[in-house]
């Protein structure tokens, strides 16, 4: 887990009780005036009343002047409206460089679960006895506690190789040929499962093991399901979904696409999960994902983040995202009609990336 989040949970533990029930904000239908951009993106001017101040913000934002706060920024894709409105590209990135979405990757098992839930594969958030070894209190371990990180299982979610890392382990070391049966191995270190918040890719690929198993039993291939399901349906062209030995997509952290393709992935969330004529994910999945919740601190919901109202960095209150480690973002703001992608290289500390893309949200006036 990044500083950033580590921050808004103390926050949250000491200051807040967040109320879980709230109105979700509207989103809109797509134009149909405007092509879905299955093959190609449609695209036109920027029309905003601050332009200039909006330009000297991109400007510095790819400037090495900025580094020092931000890292660097490679890729930054905006659409409104269903069409990009600005995009620019840190040489030697381009349109079509690939970029691995680290922790992103997990709202993409967000909606495979969804997707899986909607087809009776799975049949809800609720079911349990998971794994066939698990016959501990592993077994009472739900889809919901998968989901959003309260398994209580002992995983240790650490990037520093001078300590104990179980993710580097699972993603480097004895757990790196199959990565969920490795985080499936540890013990329980709550009661019962359900009951704290714990960030752990370990959990994302288990449930991604777990989404293999059901297909299997079904008579149907994991890679296929997701071409045939998602990436086909909504135009992921050059997106890769890595596997690990085992045969399961590495969930957790594993896949690699360029900025146009992260943000049909927004833009299919945006859309309450329509595209063309076809409904993809259902709306009440995409619902549940818009809402946090128990025992998330107000800020997660089905591999998703959701803007903290204690410290949002400007973002409108209606923002939810995708996030991954170096300052990658998929962030999703329904009462601008927005999405925008952000890919860089940050490794700071208290950077300025999510106030940034606050920034530059505020340049674009309310759609509802």
């Amino acid at each position: 887990m990044s500083q950033f989040h580590k921050i808004i949970l103390l926050i949250t533990i000491l200051f807040f009780s967040v109320n879980q029930s709230f109105a979700l904000t509207l989103q809109l239908q797509h134009n149909p005036t405007i092509q879905w951009p299955t093959k190609n993106w449609s695209e036109r001017e920027l029309t905003i009343n601050d332009e200039k101040g909006f330009r000297e913000l991109t400007d510095f934002l790819f400037s090495k002047e900025s580094q020092s706060k931000n890292g660097r920024t490679n890729s930054l894709l905006i659409v409104q409206n269903g069409e990009i409105v600005f995009e620019k590209y840190n040489d030697p990135v381009s349109v079509t460089t690939k970029q691995v979405s680290w922790s992103m990757a997990k709202s993409f098992i967000g909606a495979l679960t969804g997707i899986m839930i909607d087809k009776g594969l799975i049949s809800s958030v609720e079911e349990n006895k998971l794994l066939p070894n698990w016959n501990d209190k592993r077994k009472f371990i739900s889809i919901d506690d998968l989901l959003n990180m309260k398994s209580g299982l002992n995983f240790l979610e650490e990037y520093n190789t001078s300590g104990r890392s179980d993710t580097l382990e699972m993603l480097y070391g004895q757990g790196k040929l199959d990565q969920a049966s490795f985080a499936a191995s540890f013990p329980m270190k709550t009661i019962n499962p359900g009951m704290e918040f714990n960030y752990s890719t370990g959990e994302t690929n288990i449930l991604s093991k777990i989404i293999k198993l059901k297909l299997e039993e079904a008579g149907l291939n994991y890679y296929d399901f997701i071409q045939e399901n998602l990436a086909k349906k909504i135009g992921l062209n050059d997106t890769i979904f890595e596997f690990d030995k085992s045969n399961t997509f590495i969930g957790g952290s594993s896949v690699f696409s360029n900025a146009r393709d992260y943000a049909k992935f927004g833009y299919l969330y945006l859309r309450d999960g329509y595209w063309e004529d076809e409904q993809v994910i259902s709306k009440q999945w995409i619902d549940a994902s818009r809402k946090p919740v128990k025992h998330s601190y107000g800020m997660y919901s089905n591999k998703f983040w959701i803007v903290h109202p204690a410290f949002n960095h400007g973002l409108p209150k209606d923002t939810y995202y995708c996030a991954g480690f170096g300052g990658q973002y998929i962030i999703i703001i329904p009462s601008k009609d927005l999405v925008m992608v952000r890919l860089g290289e940050t490794y700071i500390e208290d950077d300025n990336v999510m106030k940034n893309l606050g920034d530059l949200a505020s340049y674009f006036p309310n759609a509802l």
